[in-house]
């Protein structure tokens, strides 16, 4: 079985240097939003509904809230291959999970490469990384989060966000992981809240495990 995997891909440098900078334009996030669309349709993309955080949102908002009960559905044919293996009390458990590349993809990155020879990883929508240090990775999605998303699609739209330009000078394209973390600091507080809400889950968990 051979695994298929999702990308926006690489954008390689103009000979002429008086071409301008890789710009996206909203053409360019339909055909990201139409490509995010096919990959959800994939039986293994259930694993994008597992991810939790921004990548479960945007998987929810490709094929809407009536498919999530098949998630329960159990793993796809992929998962054993190509999946995630968890080795728990001797048992062997199999679950769909998605590739580095593939989680890049849901966040409709690309890999820009300057003529200078670096490669700038930019993306529509923040990266795991970044989100997870910002102030909206509360452990659910709440209406603040919302309300962010909705902004930043409208923003997408319209061409031009103002405060993105004013914080970053970008005319509302894709940013980098370090533009996109002095976007969402937010409340600051919150990072440090749910890093001790996993250590706390994380001790529960080893204990409930050594009990059984």
């Amino acid at each position: 079985m051979e695994l298929h995997t999702y990308s926006l891909g690489h954008v390689l440098p103009h000979n002429d240097h008086r071409l301008p900078h890789f710009r996206p334009v909203y053409a360019n996030y339909i055909v990201y939003k139409q490509h995010r669309h096919e990959f959800m349709n994939q039986p293994r993309a259930r694993a994008a509904l597992l991810h939790g955080g921004l990548i479960w949102w945007l998987a929810l908002h490709s094929l809407g809230f009536n498919v999530l009960p098949s998630i329960l559905d159990g793993i796809s044919q992929e998962a054993v291959p190509f999946g995630l293996m968890l080795d728990i009390n001797g048992q062997t458990y199999f679950d769909d999970e998605l590739s580095d590349e593939e989680v890049d993809f849901m966040c409709g990155t690309y890999y820009v490469h300057n003529n200078d020879g670096n490669v700038e990883i930019v993306s529509w929508w923040p990266r795991p990384q970044a989100w997870a240090a910002s102030g909206l990775n509360m452990g659910f999605w709440s209406s603040r989060c919302e309300s962010w998303f909705q902004s930043c699609l409208d923003n997408i739209q319209q061409g031009i966000s103002r405060e993105r330009h004013k914080s970053t000078n970008d005319a509302n394209g894709p940013m980098t992981s370090k533009q996109w973390k002095g976007s969402l600091k937010f409340n600051p507080g919150t990072n440090k809240l749910m890093k001790n809400v996993d250590a706390v889950c994380c001790s529960f968990l080893a204990t409930a495990f050594a009990e059984t």
